[in-house]
């Protein structure tokens, strides 16, 4: 996946057919406010707003906006490696919720290692590297000093993330 990362890095620096308001909202981390059904309805023929729109729903979390993406990600090289990336967390949000709520086994399942967080999380399940307390799946990553807490709640599946035993980000996922 980081042949899909250099892609989108070159897409980013020739933007010039873009309007500048998604660009500079980019630049400025307004990763919320490029997210949105809106922006995808209106950019529905431009493949390079499209990936910036779906890498902005990846930073924050919103991957339910990600389906309407994909499929306009058809025309170019750039937009097909881009759909491939959006698909592949995808698959690993639904394949690990499936873990949680039908225990499913990931063994036969494998994936182009993101850089998001559901790749990290789903091959540490798939390769046993956590430790399960009841329905609590925790999981180290001792580069970053980091713990994850991976449980389900209701019809969510919630990933708590925590560095030095301070909870630091909360994501959930339907």
């Amino acid at each position: 996946m980081k042949g899909i990362n250099k892609t989108f890095l070159m897409l980013f620096l020739g933007l010039s057919v873009l309007k500048a308001d998604i660009v500079q909202d980019y630049l400025n981390k307004k990763y919320a406010q490029i997210c949105s059904f809106k922006n995808i309805k209106k950019y529905t023929n431009n493949e390079k707003a499209l990936s910036i729109i779906g890498v902005s729903c990846i930073k924050v979390d919103s991957l339910y906006l990600l389906p309407y993406i994909i499929n306009s990600l058809k025309h170019t090289n750039y937009g097909r490696k881009n759909a491939i990336y959006f698909l592949t967390i995808l698959m690993e949000k639904k394949l690990l919720y499936s873990y949680l709520f039908d225990n499913i086994s990931l063994d036969s399942f494998s994936f182009p290692m993101t850089d998001y967080i559901l790749s990290y999380i789903f091959e540490a399940i798939k390769y046993g590297n956590y430790k399960k307390v009841g329905d609590l799946i925790i999981i180290e990553n001792k580069d970053k000093n980091l713990t994850y807490n991976v449980y389900k709640r209701g019809d969510r599946m919630y990933i708590d993330e925590f560095k030095n035993g301070k909870l630091i980000k909360r994501r959930w996922y339907r």
